[in-house]
């Protein structure tokens, strides 16, 4: 992966710079192995020496055929991607796909069907998953390459400088109008009866952890609400809780108060993720898939 250096880097060795950006000792051990493994503005380098801002920094990261896993089995499944660069894929995830693999999901994920492309690739294949979706929600995921750049990418979300935008179709008419945003702040967690369900409280007593959730009016109308979502915080069912709390669940969320009228799965779909690259801050799109679009086609238009 390409390190343009900034002047937080400036001055510092190259050893400094890899391990600020997240290798291991091993891993830069490996990488001062490999033939033109470490270079500077195109010149190979050892680690003790110093860069300037403004310089490119190269360190080979990738991976073996040692690093893979064994356990993630190809699937016949086409994955659709949707961005590529040389650090990260993003794809366009479908529902009813999990996004790892878990007991009962061995060969049907996301992590599947990644893997049978590398494979048609003839590439080493460990699959890096910087977000998650559950398996019925729809849209964006963003895959890491390498570990340097799942490593950044993590400090990037911790940073907030990796952005989501959901669609979710909501049962009711919301008191907003269309264009109007609001806000929604509670603790997430686990309820005390399962360990699937999670529930909203106004204070962080029980364990709950801090969430903020944004959102903006698309359109209401015959009876439902159609809002483009930010999740500020990243906490699990986050937008299924909090929608559920304000009482207007996603349609089709049966696990939080939705009813499936309208569709066989909660209408939420992940619309656009933001994140920074080597070249620059990269926003790419998922197109809706077919379900959503017969939901919300008549009222807006997104494609």
């Amino acid at each position: 992966m390409n390190i343009n250096i900034g002047p937080e880097f400036d001055g510092m060795t190259v050893y400094g710079v890899l391990r600020a950006s997240g290798a291991s000792g091993t891993l830069i051990k490996r990488m001062k192995a490999r033939p033109h493994g470490i270079t500077l503005n195109g010149c190979d380098v050892t680690v003790r020496a110093r860069v300037t801002h403004g310089d490119v920094l190269f360190a080979d990261d990738s991976d073996t055929f040692d690093d893979e896993n064994d356990y993630i089995l190809p699937s016949e499944d086409i994955v659709d991607i949707i961005y590529e660069d040389d650090g990260v894929f993003v794809v366009n995830k479908p529902s009813g796909m999990p996004t790892h693999t878990s007991h009962g999901h061995r060969t049907d994920t996301l992590a599947n069907a990644m893997c049978a492309e590398y494979r048609r690739r003839g590439l080493p294949f460990v699959f890096r998953a910087v977000n998650r979706l559950d398996g019925d929600t729809s849209g964006a995921v963003l895959l890491a390459k390498s570990k340097l750049t799942a490593y950044m990418l993590s400090s990037a979300i911790r940073d907030g400088r990796v952005k989501k935008t959901y669609i979710a179709v909501l049962e009711g008419e919301i008191p907003l109008c269309c264009g109007q945003t609001d806000t929604v702040v509670s603790y997430i967690r686990r309820r005390a009866d399962t360990i699937i369900l999670r529930e909203s409280a106004n204070t962080p007593d029980g364990g709950g952890d801090y969430a903020k959730t944004e959102y903006t009016c698309l359109f209401k109308g015959d009876g439902i609400s159609i809002v483009a979502a930010e999740p500020v915080t990243g906490r699990t069912h986050q937008l299924r809780v909090h929608f559920s709390s304000i009482g207007a669940p996603i349609v089709g969320d049966e696990l939080y108060g939705g009813h499936r009228e309208l569709i066989n799965r909660q209408a939420l779909h992940s619309y656009r993720i933001s994140f920074p690259t080597a070249g620059g801050a990269v926003s790419v799109t998922a197109p809706l898939p077919d379900d959503i679009m017969k939901l919300t086609g008549k009222y807006i238009d997104l494609k």
